[in-house]
């Protein structure tokens, strides 16, 4: 096996085993090429976190971590296991596709992936890409992508305790039977947290299941893989002073098959999945499966690597809302085929870089679409310069089309965006990192719903500037970064909801000692606009969080405490946040 297929066999099978990415300013990302590229040097904009980051800020869920990046805005339906909407570089919820072990987690019904539900202990690397790459990763990418990577090589058992009766337990082993690589991931978290909204007399209660088996297996110049995944849980919610169960069932199998051809790679994946919802109490579901048939083949030459490839997606969703409701009751039944022909290009040269792709779609409901994206990179000496253009869509989802309690409207167009970024990276030296990214995105049939959920059409114009600091001197790290930008509802006149103008997230970690580390974080949030038809915003807040960690011979123990100075603080209307509280994580190497 010669160099270009030993390296190409490291990138595509492993894509997350740079071990030294935590250790410097400028780790490589894999998410938004095909060929491995570093942050310094890429045209887009984006952000990686891996385990031993993870682990040295002290985070406790997913959302705390996409919270700490300055252009992402999360919000929560309350406290712990509750709903999360995320919104990248100001745009909505489902704009943003949510990709765990190479499945998008993101459904065709309500279209919220349910991220609050992956354990962050089980977790190798976490890329974020803050803007399309609609070639590589087609639709629902309006405004960026979060590519989850859960651990392979890893033998470990993580505990942790904390406030509101949090405990969870994840348990990671990975074996090599005469070259057949298996892991096994597992995990389990329940919280009792708080009361999910204002006037709730109850708290409301979260636990769930999780488990993981892969494989990888290499036969001369083929390869195969096979991941398969289970999450099951319950979550409760406020109904009228009354506490109701959610109950959620998600799957999904993912085989995929290589062959090295020379230099060249043809690859072939099958996947199925489930997300599926149960109201406990009564009999309201909402479903989503998919079965998807993905080919492609990769060429590599000497300055650049192409790929060219085929998806067909088999989508099936089931909705029942309010049932006996009257006028309020919503039931559909609903098929989308979807077919996809793609081709992406990089051409890596000393002094730039260049990627550019198209992709096809022809989608039984929504009709033919193309989108695409184009990339550019000048580097000079220690300094990058780089353009970001891409052009993407989202089809409306089967409840914005089939609902029945009148909010659905089968005509509904799907939405559209182009947009740009202009970024400046530099090296000050070998310690210090700056970034700094002028952005601006234009979305026409933006699908909002207002606080009746009642859907409207609008227009939607964001523009941005995004900056950040990284220094590594010795004992100590900063980062700091800072995101001022302007969202706006064209058609209203008005800002959309949710989104911050001003968000900085500011980090300090000392070094103590070879085997000890403390982090301190300051997070500061701008006013937010809480409702799209009555004056009502979220005030600004800050908050302070703090992590000591103390490294073990075979493992670590953490002490985390958030929200330092019990700040109180919004970040939807009327759902309640997290006042102070304290975790306790220890980490089992064996």
């Amino acid at each position: 096996m010669n160099l270009k297929k030993i390296l190409l066999l490291n990138v595509l099978l492993t894509s997350f085993t740079f071990s030294h990415a935590s250790e410097t300013l400028n780790p490589i990302v894999v998410s938004n090429s095909i060929s491995p590229i570093d942050i310094h040097s890429s045209p887009a904009s984006m952000e990686v976190f891996t385990a031993s980051d993870i682990e040295e800020r002290g985070f406790s869920n997913i959302q705390e971590l996409l919270s700490s990046i300055s252009s992402v805005n999360v919000t929560t339906n309350g406290g712990i296991g509750q709903l999360t909407s995320v919104f990248t570089r100001g745009t909505e919820s489902n704009h943003t596709k949510i990709i765990l072990d190479g499945v998008e987690l993101n459904p065709g019904t309500i279209a919220l992936a349910p991220i609050q539900n992956i354990s962050i202990s089980s977790i190798d690397r976490i890329e974020i890409i803050k803007g399309s790459s609609s070639a590589l990763h087609g639709a629902r990418t309006i405004g960026g992508i979060i590519n989850i990577k859960t651990k392979e090589n890893s033998n470990s058992l993580t505990m942790s305790v904390g406030s509101w009766s949090t405990n969870s337990t994840s348990f990671t082993q990975s074996y090599n039977v005469n070259g057949l690589k298996l892991n096994l991931n597992a995990n389990r978290s329940e919280s009792k947290s708080i009361p999910t909204k204002d006037g709730a007399l109850n708290r409301h209660a979260h636990n769930t299941e999780n488990i993981g088996l892969g494989l990888i297996k290499e036969i001369n110049d083929y390869v195969f893989t096979a991941k398969l995944y289970n999450s099951r849980g319950n979550t409760q919610y406020d109904y009228f002073g009354s506490n109701r169960n959610q109950n959620h069932d998600d799957y999904f199998y993912n085989f995929g098959f290589k062959k090295f051809i020379n230099d060249d790679i043809f690859e072939m994946k099958i996947i199925g999945s489930q997300n599926r919802i149960l109201q406990g109490t009564v009999n309201d579901f909402t479903d989503t499966q998919r079965d998807i048939y993905d080919f492609s083949y990769t060429n590599v030459g000497n300055n650049g690597i192409q790929k060219i490839g085929v998806i067909y997606t088999k989508e099936h969703m089931d909705e029942l809302v309010f049932e006996g409701g009257g006028a309020w009751e919503s039931r559909y039944a609903a098929q989308h085929n979807n077919k996809e022909y793609f081709y992406q290009s990089e051409l890596s040269y000393p002094s730039y870089r260049i990627n550019y792709g198209l992709r096809h779609t022809d989608h039984s409901r929504s009709g033919h679409f193309n989108s695409g994206n184009f990339g550019l990179s000048f580097l000079s000496d220690n300094d990058v310069y780089s353009l970001n253009l891409t052009k993407s869509y989202r089809p409306a989802d089967a409840t914005d089309l089939y609902a029945t309690d009148g909010s659905g409207d089968a005509e509904r167009k799907p939405e559209e965006s182009f947009s740009y970024e202009l970024g400046i990276k530099r090296y000050v030296n070998e310690s210090t990192f700056i970034r700094g990214t002028v952005f601006k995105t234009r979305i026409k049939n933006l699908i909002e719903a207002d606080e009746n959920s009642q859907i409207y059409i609008s227009d939607a114009l964001i523009t941005g500037l995004e900056m950040r600091v990284q220094t590594n001197i010795h004992p100590f790290k900063y980062d700091i970064g800072y995101t001022y930008m302007i969202p706006r509802d064209t058609k209203n006149n008005q800002p959309l909801t949710k989104r911050a103008k001003h968000k900085l997230n500011a980090d300090l970690i000392y070094k103590i000692n070879q085997n000890s580390d403390f982090r301190f974080n300051i997070l500061g949030v701008g006013t937010v606009k809480a409702s799209s038809i009555y004056d009502i915003n979220l005030g600004s807040y800050y908050i302070a969080n703090a992590n000591y960690r103390k490294k073990l011979d075979q493992g670590t123990i953490s002490l985390s405490m958030k929200n330092i100075f019990d700040r109180p603080y919004r970040t939807a209307h009327n759902y309640l946040t997290l006042d102070r509280s304290v975790f306790v994580t220890y980490s089992y190497d064996y």
